[in-house]
């Protein structure tokens, strides 16, 4: 199974949900653009992975490439090929299908109270999930939600923490990938001062770590499992589609 993983940023490596591909015998390809070029279309991959960055997700002129990525995002979907966005990735995923992204009126930053909706019912990632989780968060804009998706996830702060648009396309502004290392890398990022209102965000972090990572790092696992099983069910399709013809 290969995995196309588009890195926006040096700092927002794949981390949990890329060592997981990789302990279930999946193959990364990351680029990282605008050095590395994405292929045009998703032919030659299983499913797509679009992580985080510090840029805005609106910012069209200071990142080219992001226009490309929007149709890209749109023809591993019409393929039928699992999609997941986190933070940037899915701010992405909601501009290729019609969402608007803004500068929200916070930024949020640490491991966040994240809460299920009735969307989640039978949902192939989420359908377990029975309350609320904490992940980690990092971002200052947000999203409307694509007319065709199903609002999964939401927050106190941020509303739109989570959807899913056809079967397999996933979009959550939180970072589930996260783990302690990076974490603790993203509190010496000034924004997290200013996100925290001038309060020590290590501190917060190291606190959080204790008290959060471990069960989100087993939500994450359980997560890209089932997301690698939606990509599984497309690969055996297409091989019996094949056999058949």
């Amino acid at each position: 199974m290969r995995v196309l993983v588009i890195q926006n940023d040096a700092l927002g490596p794949p981390g949990l949900i890329g060592n997981r591909i990789l302990a279930n015998g999946g193959r990364l390809d990351i680029v990282m653009p605008p050095a590395g070029a994405m292929p045009a279309n998703g032919a030659d991959h299983d499913g797509l992975l679009i992580l985080g960055g510090a840029m805005s997700a609106a910012d069209d002129a200071g990142y080219p490439y992001f226009k490309p990525l929007l149709a890209l995002i749109r023809d591993f979907a019409a393929r039928d090929k699992p999609v997941l966005g986190v933070c940037l990735g899915s701010q992405l995923i909601a501009r290729a299908f019609g969402g608007v992204v803004t500068r929200h009126d916070v930024i949020e930053f640490g491991f966040t109270e994240i809460e299920p909706l009735a969307g989640t019912t039978g949902d192939a990632l989420l359908g377990d999930l029975t309350g609320p989780i904490h992940l980690m968060e990092f971002h200052e804009d947000t999203f409307s939600m694509p007319a065709d998706a199903v609002h999964l996830m939401t927050g106190k702060a941020c509303a739109n923490q989570g959807f899913r648009i056809g079967r397999a396309v996933y979009g959550f502004q939180y970072h589930q990938e996260v783990d302690p290392m990076i974490a603790r890398a993203w509190a010496r990022i000034p924004a997290a001062v200013e996100a925290l209102g001038g309060g020590d965000p290590i501190d917060r972090i190291e606190t959080d770590i204790v008290s959060h990572a471990e069960k989100a790092a087993a939500f994450t696992e359980a997560v890209t499992d089932r997301w690698m099983n939606l990509a599984r069910v497309g690969i055996n399709s297409e091989e019996k589609g094949s056999a058949a013809a």
